[in-house]
């Protein structure tokens, strides 16, 4: 796919990626993680949803599949999606949104609870996703000491990790996507961040002649505590994300997105007590 005018003339001057970069960094920081994280200081989301409520108006002329199509949720209780067309599609006569539960699938169609029978051609099964499913996360086994596996560690303590990168009790695994780390905006940042924090445990490693280095059990108990104190602030733990069904929460309730800005995460990935780790040889 061809790049973008801007984007092209943006590489061609000089410290233009730069530039580039940070106007993108700070639209996704506004739009999601400062308004979502900030929910009740910032009312960034209020306005997103009245500007979103009037785009609707202007895009679907039926006022009965508009008000199907209106979420009853806040903006951010669920990951928004965005197209241009997709709204005033359902203006068209041979398109038809249908929001009955569907009871049965049949070799022919598709019947709803309401005892209606559509014939289809074509089923396409977008049933959503599990993100923050213990059993996936991470895709592949880990043990740590003592046998305890970390499917295990979670579903016992829930899922938790110290800045997002290392847990207690699996000496020299590091991870980049844990929980408590992503704070919903880049994931360029994220890799970035939690690189820079695994980069400093490596380096002192290294220095004190360590072949083992664990997060100790009182600092990640610190850093979950500090998370769980912060989190009233998101919009997820507001009553209007009661109905959203949405994938951001596990087995357990929580969401284990951090609650902060990027700009914080990326400090402290540089600044974090290298005493919260044990180095042992």
């Amino acid at each position: 796919m061809p790049l973008p005018a801007v984007a092209r003339w943006a590489m061609k001057v000089p410290g233009g990626t730069v530039i580039q970069r940070a106007l993108s960094q700070a639209y996704v920081e506004l739009t999601f993680t400062i308004s979502a994280q900030y929910y009740t200081v910032f009312p960034l989301a209020r306005r997103a949803e009245r500007m979103g409520r009037a785009y609707l108006k202007r895009q679907v002329a039926d006022p009965v599949v508009r008000d199907k199509l209106t979420p009853r949720y806040a903006v951010g209780c669920k990951r928004p999606g965005f197209h241009n067309t997709y709204l005033s599609t359902y203006n068209r006569d041979d398109v038809e949104l249908v929001t009955e539960p569907i009871a049965s699938v049949t070799g022919s169609g598709v019947a709803t609870v309401d005892g209606t029978h559509r014939e289809v051609d074509v089923l396409i099964l977008a049933t959503g996703f599990k993100v923050m499913d213990v059993d996936s996360l991470p895709t592949f086994p880990v043990t740590g000491a003592g046998g305890q596996t970390l499917a295990e560690f979670w579903s016992r303590h829930r899922l938790q990790a110290y800045e997002g990168v290392s847990i207690p009790g699996f000496p020299n695994f590091f991870t980049v996507m844990g929980p408590y780390g992503y704070v919903g905006s880049s994931y360029f940042a994220l890799i970035e961040t939690q690189t820079h924090h695994i980069t400093r445990c490596l380096t002192e490693a290294r220095r004190a002649a360590a072949t083992r280095v664990e997060v100790s059990h009182a600092a990640n108990d610190r850093y979950f505590a500090e998370m769980m104190r912060k989190r009233h602030r998101q919009i997820f733990w507001q009553d209007s994300c009661a109905l959203a069904n949405s994938y951001y929460f596990d087995q357990n309730g929580d969401v284990p997105l951090r609650p902060t800005t990027t700009a914080e995460a990326m400090v402290r990935s540089r600044r974090f007590p290298l005493s919260d780790y044990q180095f042992t040889g």
